[in-house]
């Protein structure tokens, strides 16, 4: 039952990230790039495949999920995007030695590198363009109903922009909790997603995690995450 359970609420983030949500679109409109000297030109984008949140930044008792969710995850969010996810992480925890105990994390990173597409990716972050995709996204399994997304204060300092929404429903009559994240720092932008029962403190909050991979992109990437 419980493994059955962890593979639908699976399968639901999924859904919910690449579908409804993959059609937010933050695209700018064409440029005439013919009078732009090559300085102001955006560099083109980087390799951030490895930039991801780690087993090591997390609680003892997570685990990756599979490289097989995670391919499914990548095709999903790749599917009529004007960006492409630069990386993504997924991981999952699960305590059998207690009644039910579950937790999800989930986390992609684009790569926004003109002024433009950061202004449209913070709008859409903080006016909750995404989370209230996400939340339709939820609500396209006709079983399911997801409330629309309230906004979730994050209790810590997290990149230069940051939202927080939380949406709550229930999965198999099951009340849970979809937290959501959005940040931007510099030509970074991060979506995370963590999904718990409702009632229960998560073992690491939408709020430390992301101050965790903030943390992380300013270490491994001073490059791309400076104040622009």
């Amino acid at each position: 039952m419980k493994k059955k359970f962890v593979l639908l609420v699976c399968l639901l983030i999924t859904a919910a990230l690449g579908g409804r949500f993959g059609e937010v679109s933050i695209a700018s409109p064409a440029i005439d790039r013919s009078h732009i000297l090559s300085a102001d030109i955006a560099d083109p984008a980087a390799d951030l495949s490895s930039l991801v949140l780690t087993l090591q930044d997390l609680p003892p008792g997570f685990t990756e999920m599979s490289s097989d969710y995670v391919a499914s995850l990548r095709n999903q969010l790749s599917q009529g995007r004007q960006f492409k996810p630069a990386s993504i992480f997924a991981y999952q925890k699960i305590d059998n030695s207690k009644l039910f105990e579950l937790q999800l994390l989930i986390g992609f990173t684009v790569q926004l590198s003109e002024p433009t597409l950061q202004a449209m990716f913070d709008r859409a972050s903080g006016e909750g363009l995404f989370a209230k995709a996400f939340s339709q996204g939820l609500n396209d399994n006709k079983e399911l109903q997801f409330n629309p997304p309230a906004t979730l204060t994050l209790q810590d300092k997290i990149g230069e922009v940051s939202a927080g929404w939380r949406s709550q429903g229930k999965v198999e009559n099951i009340p849970m909790n979809c937290d959501l994240a959005l940040f931007r720092r510099g030509q970074i932008g991060v979506v995370m997603a963590t999904i718990y029962l409702d009632g229960t403190k998560p073992t690491i909050t939408i709020s430390e995690a992301g101050r965790k991979f903030d943390s992380r992109m300013m270490e491994l990437r001073p490059d791309l995450t400076q104040p622009q």
